[in-house]
């Protein structure tokens, strides 16, 4: 065997592994420092998407000091009128909730706006898969007994029917106790579905209003919660309640749409209604004694500064 050849072959192989491993050095070292760049770049992309999604606070902070503002200037108002006790009235700023009020817990005869506790529950109960707008109920003559049910008389078309063996629709019947303030309409929907679901109408009273008790008396404060519990369902309610037969009375002369409910019996004039200007709010006025103008004054004085 040739040594001397064995030895240059030999010295020929590590020269080259020691080229080969130099270059995978090199190689290393030029990745590292790519590799890192990389990921630095992908954490302040993720950095910049997180804080695109939080909320701006200087703008909130903006909104519910405009909102403080507008409540302050609407109690302005009504501090005009401190001194009568035959008035209670709540405003309620819907973007902020921010409130004004006088008498707002002074208990008034409520009317035909006791119908709205009623409608507000008809509607949870189709929310909650209780009842449909289609599901039918047949007239029952219980319904006019039933404590703190409507006068089977006064406003109406029901009234004028044969009701004998008929079934109506909750769709009909609560269009009716909506827009004509059909008395008994009301009273069957009180019959078939509050009354029917007695413990679970108690609850959502509760909850609601602040009270077990469905009542024909009420506060402004109560009223107010519940025509907004009715807004905020974003059901059928919510258009009849632009369109009553007394859609351009009391707060309804306000030049924008207002979804209001009336009621009136004897010396009691109440209102309440969601008024849709740029700024919604609700307002509820429950008086004893006031004229339609009264009201009319008061939501249009309240109206100018909370619009």
């Amino acid at each position: 065997m040739n040594w001397k050849k064995v030895s240059i072959i030999g010295v020929i192989f590590l020269v080259a592994m020691v080229r080969v491993y130099n270059g995978y050095q090199r190689h290393q070292s030029d990745a590292v420092p790519a590799v890192k760049t990389v990921r630095k770049k992908s954490t302040t992309k993720q950095s910049s998407a997180t804080s695109s999604k939080k909320t701006n606070p200087i703008k909130s902070k903006s909104t519910q000091t405009a909102g403080n503002h507008r409540a302050q200037a609407v109690q302005s108002v009504l501090n005009q009128y401190r001194n009568q006790k035959n008035v209670g009235v709540v405003y309620t700023d819907l973007k902020t909730g921010k409130t004004a009020t006088i008498n707002g817990d002074r208990m008034f005869y409520a009317a035909s706006v006791a119908k709205l506790p009623v409608v507000a529950y008809v509607q949870h109960a189709i929310v909650t898969g209780k009842i449909s707008w289609t599901t039918k109920f047949t007239y029952a003559d219980a319904a006019n007994a039933l404590p703190n049910a409507m006068i089977s008389g006064g406003t109406g078309t029901l009234q004028n029917e044969n009701h004998q063996g008929k079934s109506y629709t909750v769709m009909d019947l609560t269009q009716r106790a909506i827009e004509q303030s059909d008395n008994q309409a009301s009273n069957q929907l009180l019959y078939h579905v509050a009354h029917a679901n007695e413990q679970d109408f108690k609850q959502y009273l509760q909850s609601t209003i602040g009270s077990k008790t469905y009542s024909k008396t009420m506060n402004a404060m109560q009223v107010n919660r519940v025509i907004i519990a009715v807004w905020q369902q974003k059901q059928k309610a919510s258009t009849w309640l632009e369109q009553t037969n007394w859609k351009h009375d009391k707060i309804g002369t306000l030049p924008v749409t207002v979804a209001h409910k009336i009621g009136i019996n004897g010396a009691a004039n109440n209102d309440t209604a969601i008024v849709v200007s740029r700024h919604q709010f609700a307002l509820t006025i429950m008086t004893d004694g006031w004229s339609d103008a009264q009201i009319a004054k008061l939501a249009q004085q309240i109206y100018a500064v909370a619009k």
